[in-house]
């Protein structure tokens, strides 16, 4: 592991940090590339005429309220680990994020940017969405480097040791067994969705779509990288049928996310973007 990339003068540089920003910064280019596209494209009163000075506006603000309530849910899951040391709470550098409590607060952040600028939530919701699975991408590696977030025993070839959080600030440090390197899970299922929902931009969908579609398969992802994790970072709350909390969350992202893709394609019209129907257009004449 290597929790610290370097020292600049006193000051450590932290991996966990320093990769969360450094996949914000990429999603955000790729969110106002995409709005760039569409501000172009798009005909006058689209939804989707979204300029990239709105993205960059909302960007930063959500990162920090998303880091809020990621850290907010984390320790409230987790208080028996910060009731002895309440002043752990902030030591947001040392690890401890639930990417669900990220995204729930990053979407109610969304709802009420959107509202307050007259902007479409579903619109800049897909926007965001695909975004948010390429930062996560780079996102996870701070969690390797870090050291925490892994998972259970496992004889793979790919197995990792850690540092045991069951026995912290111990020198010399104490690791696990070889266990499953779940953060380069999490980065690879969503790279697999960045290329999935880069797709889903180019066909016919309803606004909102895309950004549906992400909590469903996150909720997928969780739900099966859970049961790598038990043993390491997570526990079951029902042994016999081996569920944890985040189970049973994930299970309701997946709802969500089918039933109301479900609902919008009954009740919201279904079109291209209108870059895509020129460019169709275009190859036809030829």
């Amino acid at each position: 592991m290597h929790p610290v990339l370097f020292q600049l003068g006193r000051f450590p540089i932290r991996a966990y940090g320093t990769l969360i920003v450094a996949g914000f910064l990429l999603g955000l280019w790729r969110a106002m590339r995409r709005c760039g596209v569409l501000f172009e494209t798009e005909p006058e009163g689209s939804a989707r005429k979204i300029h990239p000075d709105a993205v960059f506006d909302l960007a930063v603000p959500g990162l920090l309220f998303g880091l809020l309530g990621a850290r907010v849910v984390f320790v409230a899951l987790n208080w028996s680990s910060y009731a002895g040391h309440p002043e752990e709470v902030l030591k947001i550098w040392a690890g401890g994020l639930s990417l669900h409590g990220g995204m729930l607060f990053g979407i109610i952040y969304l709802i009420g940017y959107c509202k307050i600028k007259k902007l479409s939530v579903l619109a800049m919701g897909d926007v965001c969405a695909v975004s948010w699975a390429l930062a996560y991408v780079v996102g996870r590696f701070g969690c390797l480097l870090n050291g925490c977030c892994y998972g259970g025993a496992c004889a793979a070839p790919w197995a990792m040791r850690f540092p045991d959080e069951r026995f912290p600030n111990q020198f010399p440090v104490v690791y696990t067994v070889p266990s499953h390197p779940t953060q380069i899970y999490g980065s690879l299922f969503n790279l697999l969705f960045f290329v999935v929902l880069c797709r889903w931009e180019k066909i016919r969908r309803p606004d909102g779509e895309i950004m549906l579609a992400y909590i469903g398969l996150y909720g997928l992802y969780r739900f099966i990288v859970e049961y790598f994790r038990v043993g390491g970072t997570a526990d079951y709350i029902s042994p016999s049928i081996h569920l944890t909390l985040t189970h049973v969350i994930s299970l309701c992202m997946m709802a969500i996310g089918i039933g109301a893709i479900a609902w919008l394609r009954k009740s919201k019209t279904a079109y291209m973007d209108a870059g895509l129907k020129l460019k169709g257009a275009s190859t036809v004449e030829a």
